[in-house]
């Protein structure tokens, strides 16, 4: 008997199921002695997921090792924060800074000494992306080519539009886009995508942390932010770099000049921004790709608040809904 579709699955024997089946074992779905009952065309696919599993279970070890309990008291500020912050936002990352500087100025860190005020930002940018997406219960989407086209373009067209309303329309707390990678030592590439609200600045921002190194770690994180102004990525890349350079994390360039680094900050992240865009669309289906393999019931997304931190990551395949 084929296994029930995400539309025609009941509500009741999804929470049924999600009750039964610890999340921790939702990876047994991928495990490499499984791929021979895969058809040929869709072992990509547990290929996929067992190497993007690899890169963000590092990612997590590396951070849990150089800020021990980190994550544990970042959930305790958000749960401080109450309704100061936005629902669509798991944490600003002002409040992250502050953490860091409340809990890691000593060599308990693992790091000699107190660690500079920098590095401390680029660090809470990355942790804050990590931070979001595991609150959220650790989800990876992975969009079909038609609905965006991988790899990322160098080049930002004036008129490519900025969603600005993407916190209506946000589903969870954080994601994590993955790729199947054109390099087979790599498999699987990917990045982080959350909301953030600034408390002082009273705006909303798109944080993208992009995971496209060959070796995953913490410190090769590319987090980057764009505010959510303008009509265009390009108008909001101006606007977010004039308003706060330090915020964007560019790396170094001989021309600073400001509208020379918003193009770099608007070609650079032109993908991701799609990525949101289309991620967050009405015309567009989700399926779990455990049960595109026939190996679990269908679920509905978004999912619910997740319950089960620690568990394994989900999968979920996205498509042009269908007409």
């Amino acid at each position: 008997m084929a296994a029930p579709t995400a539309r025609s699955c009941c509500v009741a024997d999804v929470a049924l199921w999600r009750a039964l089946m610890d999340r921790t074992m939702y990876a047994e779905s991928f495990v490499e002695h499984r791929d021979c009952e895969t058809p040929e065309t869709l072992r990509w696919l547990p290929m996929m997921y067992r190497a993007a599993a690899a890169r963000l279970e590092k990612l997590e070890r590396e951070a849990e090792q150089q800020y021990p309990g980190i994550f544990e008291h970042l959930d305790t500020e958000r749960a401080a924060a109450g309704a100061a912050v936005p629902s669509w936002c798991w944490l600003p990352v002002a409040r992250v800074q502050e953490v860091l500087a409340h809990h890691y100025t000593s060599s308990g860190t693992g790091i000699e000494g107190t660690s500079p005020t920098a590095q401390r930002s680029v660090d809470a940018a990355r942790l804050a992306s990590i931070g979001a997406w595991r609150a959220a219960g650790r989800h990876l989407v992975h969009p079909d080519d038609d609905l965006v086209p991988w790899p990322h373009e160098a080049e930002c067209d004036e008129g490519d539009e900025m969603p600005v309303d993407l916190p209506g329309r946000w589903p969870l707390f954080g994601l994590y886009v993955v790729f199947l990678s054109p390099n087979p030592a790599v498999r699987a590439e990917g990045g982080f995508l959350h909301l953030e609200w600034d408390e002082r600045e009273q705006r909303a921002a798109l944080r993208i942390a992009s995971d496209t190194e060959p070796v995953a770690g913490l410190e090769r994180l590319d987090a980057q932010s764009l505010h959510l102004v303008g009509e265009t990525i390009l108008e909001a890349a101006r606007k977010t770099v004039r308003a706060v350079p330090s915020d964007t994390v560019l790396a170094a360039s001989s021309d600073s000049e400001p509208d020379r680094s918003a193009m770099l900050l608007a070609g650079k992240n032109r993908f991701w921004v799609r990525a949101a865009d289309r991620l967050t669309s009405p015309q567009v289906d989700f399926v779990d790709a455990a049960q595109a393999l026939g190996r679990v019931p269908g679920v509905l997304w978004p999912p619910e608040q997740p319950d089960a931190k620690g568990g394994a990551p989900s999968l979920w395949l996205a498509m042009p809904a269908s007409a």
